[in-house]
């Protein structure tokens, strides 16, 4: 018995999901997921360009594999600007064999009962060839017009699909290249002129994106839309100069940051050790400022990337990291997604690490997951993350009529269900059996003392069905 015997998404059906708000969403939306490096990496030619940053193809096992850890959010990255051409009245048409395959990426976690976040991806740069929007005045029109019409070919491409689908205007919109490309003084009023105006144009585009979205048919009016401010960071969004677009749907509009904090540790330095006084950083950098401007409102804040980069320091201060960013986020109630590009430091320093090019940074390294073997390289990092976050009730994978209740508590697995149970299985993250039991009862109980704490499945054959429930094992 493997933990795929748990992906029982073509028996599962979800109900539709319509009418809620986005802080309601957000309530639902649980700990979530970077598939990132993948769909959005470019460098080869058509299909190609899926495993041209160094990491395979997505498939069904690595989406059943977050899943079944617990998280409840999946985030696709996609970059569209070398899969378009001047066609069909377009001037940014999308390839379709492109889109299909996008379509496949979304419905895996869509099918799960995830929520999906597909956002435009990497399609920022001033001189890129594959550039099709920057945030300046001279080149205005043009983004506009490009943000328009992808959002209104994608709008009309995933009508039917419910508010399990997100759709996120932009990624990191933001002036590359420039001395102020990911951080701007201060934050009320930029001094820089060039600033204001990136910021002004990224208030276009995120209401063009608005626009072409309602515009839409189907569920796109009710669909939750997440927009960033410059370069996705806090900043962007506190700034006075920040408009959250005009929304003729109330109430569903959300904000995507990125924060990857303290910067030192998570991403660039050499850092490796987790400070006290971290903790203040980070309230100070996001969640203080993000809460005193928006917590109080109806437009939830969105962490949908974040991480502590591999720099080989090992588990415990990585778990330092989580311990303190989670526990914050879980009491500002602003959701993470955790941002996963598949390189690990072992692979970085074996030189497999493709799409970014200087050897002397270690801090991309945020690879959780080993996307060839379907195997999370460090599971008590992952397990921490759920256990902090837990997982939504109404996400859990029910293939039963009948009830069955699981929990665990003082070193003890409770199970019981209206029919006799047959069999009980608890199973890690990565398809080890750690309890297999025959059960003849309608109420059983077992002792889990020697499992590692973590967030588990726990599968049960009873007489009426199967389900399949997460739980956590202090």
């Amino acid at each position: 018995m493997t933990m795929a015997a748990l992906s029982l998404s073509s028996v599962v059906s979800f109900a539709q999901l319509k009418g809620k708000t986005a802080v309601e969403l957000r309530d639902m939306m649980g700990a979530g997921w970077n598939v990132g490096n993948s769909l959005d990496a470019f460098g080869k030619p058509g299909m190609e360009a899926e495993t041209s940053w160094g990491n395979p193809k997505v498939s069904e096992c690595i989406v059943d594999k977050a899943y079944q850890a617990g998280f409840r959010t999946l985030r696709v990255p996609v970059s569209w600007g070398g899969h378009i051409s001047s066609q069909n009245g377009y001037q940014s048409y999308i390839d379709r064999q492109w889109l299909g395959r996008v379509k496949e990426v979304v419905d895996y976690g869509y099918n799960r009962g995830m929520f999906v976040i597909l956002n435009i991806h990497h399609d920022n740069g001033a001189d890129n060839t594959n550039t099709c929007f920057f945030p300046t005045n001279a080149q205005k029109d043009k983004s506009v017009k490009y943000v328009t019409e992808i959002w209104t070919q994608l709008a009309d491409y995933f009508a039917d699909y419910d508010q399990h689908l997100i759709f996120e205007t932009l990624n990191e919109p933001r002036l590359v290249g420039d001395l102020n490309e990911w951080w701007f003084y201060p934050v009320d009023y930029p001094q820089q002129s060039q600033v204001r105006e990136a910021i002004s144009v990224i208030n276009d585009m995120n209401q063009a994106g608005v626009n072409a979205i309602r515009n839409g048919k189907g569920n796109n009016n009710d669909r939750m839309i997440l927009v960033p401010g410059y370069a996705a960071c806090p900043d962007g969004v506190v700034t006075s100069l920040f408009k959250v677009p005009n929304d003729p749907t109330p109430n569903r509009i959300g904000l995507e940051v990125h924060a990857y904090r303290p910067t030192e540790l998570c991403l660039t330095g050499d850092r490796k050790t987790f400070q006290d006084s971290d903790r203040q950083t980070i309230i100070n950098e996001v969640f203080a400022p993000l809460s005193q401007k928006y917590g109080n409102t109806n437009i939830p804040i969105i962490i949908d990337e974040t991480s502590i980069a591999d720099k080989g320091q090992g588990t415990q201060e990585r778990l330092k990291w989580i311990n303190c960013y989670y526990s914050l986020a879980k009491e500002y109630k602003m959701p993470c997604v955790l941002w996963d590009n598949g390189t690990t430091w072992q692979t970085y320093q074996l030189g497999l690490t493709q799409g970014w090019s200087d050897p002397n940074v270690n801090g991309e390294c945020h690879g959780f997951m080993n996307r060839n073997s379907c195997q999370w390289t460090d599971p008590t990092l992952i397990s921490r993350i759920i256990e902090i976050i837990g997982v939504p009730v109404t996400t859990v994978l029910n293939v039963v009529a009948n009830d069955v209740k699981v929990y665990s508590a003082n070193g003890m697995l409770y199970v019981s269900a209206e029919n006799e149970i047959d069999r009980v299985r608890v199973i890690d993250m990565n398809g080890h059996v750690l309890l297999d039991k025959i059960a003849e009862s309608n109420s059983v109980e077992y002792s889990v003392s020697n499992i590692n704490p973590g967030v588990y499945a726990v599968y049960v054959e009873t007489q009426g069905g199967n389900k399949a429930e997460m739980v956590v094992v202090k």
